[in-house]
């Protein structure tokens, strides 16, 4: 393993030769008991990933897309706000819902389930705990000792299998019980557009392996949208409770702004430059991927005098890059001001030049993200009041290649009656759609 602890080495050597630098370590209990080596953050850089890759940049990147993703936010948005005032001890089921919603009516044309625990949602919960848990190196003895696979069932040292037996069904019901649900929708001509439908439309029917391609390819979509997102607006949930004098400076804001009358939108965004902000520093104070995604050497390199190997795994260390106090000062502190252009101050780099990836590995949804993350963030803070209970939250968080913060207590309330109405008008804007999750009842 090679960690990178220098960001001009982690574009030298990811961005600058991503030729020979953009593999993924094949791990035997991730990718072949598992099953990741078909997703596309864990496939080989070959002519599979690259068809893959190609999708997803075709939903996530175009114009048409992101407007389309953006209307679609800030309805589940408004939603989210609806919850929270219903239901405010359940922020963290609401943050879930809402991210795991967006993405499942883009991806799948699905519509979640308005109250209460969706079935499509938990099971993207459960899949990325397991990609979490199966994708550290070094964790499983069977990666540091390949000789385990070929043992006996029951023999000493194959006991990882049960798991990796109950991690690849969870994935494999990701992958299969959506992808039935449009194909069965499409059959009842009922289906609502989206990226599979769509994608399916674009094929013969007895082309297998692109059927194959376009099903992987919407799992990368929904399980990457829904839980990073969900770690990024526990981030900022925390960061709020702490740091009340920032929460204060981002509501005058948007006081100042947007008014009490209406919701934030997208189109927002550049007139609200300290609200940007917090999403930018949200970003920086706790990295969602604090090591990245691991890279894997397709051929031997030589770089600052340092012979790198085939098959090297390469980590940048970019919890280290948004924290090197050399680049930003008082790193521990939430303080969104550091990216702000003042006279006497520049804006100190932006972290999303390293959280998103690199070189041809980089995150093809990031502009999607941002998006998502700017605009909860916007609606949250203009309606409500984020504030500690009687134990203030400590700033822990769960180790792992996806990380959250350690689950934690806040009160949400609404600002002020007037702001308790706006959300509550919110609906006639935004109405509930009746749920998909019966239709799933009789699929598989």
């Amino acid at each position: 393993m090679v960690i990178l602890n220098d960001p001009k080495l982690a574009f030298e050597l990811l961005r600058d030769r991503s030729n020979i630098h953009s593999g993924r370590p094949h791990q035997n209990f991730s990718c072949d008991l598992v099953g990741w080596k078909n997703a596309t953050a864990m496939s080989p850089y070959n002519d599979y990933w690259k068809i893959q890759r190609k999708n997803i940049t075709k939903v996530a990147s175009s114009n048409v897309s992101v407007t389309a993703f953006d209307r679609v936010q800030e309805e589940e948005a408004a939603h989210f706000l609806m919850n929270v005032l219903a239901e405010p001890d359940k922020l963290f089921d609401h943050i879930r819902a809402e991210a795991g919603t967006v993405i499942l009516k883009i991806t799948y044309g699905y519509t979640a389930e308005n109250r209460g625990k969706d079935p499509l949602v938990e099971l993207a919960r459960k899949a990325m705990w397991a990609f979490a848990e199966s994708t550290v190196p070094g964790k499983w003895a069977v990666d540091i000792f390949p000789f385990l696979k070929y043992l006996p069932e029951g023999f000493p040292g194959t006991a990882y299998r049960k798991t990796g037996r109950e991690m690849r069904k969870m994935l494999f019901d990701c992958v299969e019980k959506p992808y039935a649900f449009v194909k069965q929708q499409m059959r009842e001509k009922r289906a609502k557009t989206s990226f599979l439908s769509q994608a399916i439309e674009t094929i013969g029917a007895d082309d297998e392996y692109m059927g194959f391609v376009h099903k992987w390819t919407a799992l990368a979509l929904f399980t990457g949208g829904a839980d990073t997102t969900v770690s990024s607006l526990m981030t900022f949930f925390l960061a709020m409770t702490l740091y009340p004098d920032v929460q204060k400076k981002a509501q005058e804001e948007l006081d100042s702004v947007i008014g009490a009358e209406r919701l934030p939108v997208a189109a927002d965004k550049d007139n609200l430059p300290y609200v940007y902000a917090v999403m930018l520093e949200t970003h920086r104070w706790h990295p969602v991927l604090p090591m990245g995604l691991p890279h894997t050497s397709d051929a031997e390199d030589v770089c600052k005098g340092y012979r790198i190997p085939k098959g090297a795994i390469l980590l940048p260390n970019t919890w280290w890059y948004t924290h090197d106090p050399a680049v930003y000062p008082d790193p521990m502190t939430f303080n969104p001001d550091r990216f702000v252009q003042t006279r006497t101050h520049n804006p100190e780099p932006d972290p999303r030049n390293f959280i998103f990836g690199y070189g041809r590995r980089i995150c093809p949804g990031r502009h999607v993200a941002d998006n998502a993350l700017f605009i909860t963030i916007a609606q949250s803070l203009a309606v409500f009041d984020i504030k500690p209970t009687d134990v203030v939250p400590k700033v822990e968080f769960e180790p792992g290649i996806i990380s959250h913060p350690v689950p934690y207590e806040c009160r949400v309330e609404p600002r002020s009656e007037k702001h308790r109405e706006l959300i509550e008008r919110s609906e006639e804007r935004y109405p509930w759609e009746e749920s998909d999750a019966k239709e799933l009842e009789g699929i598989m």
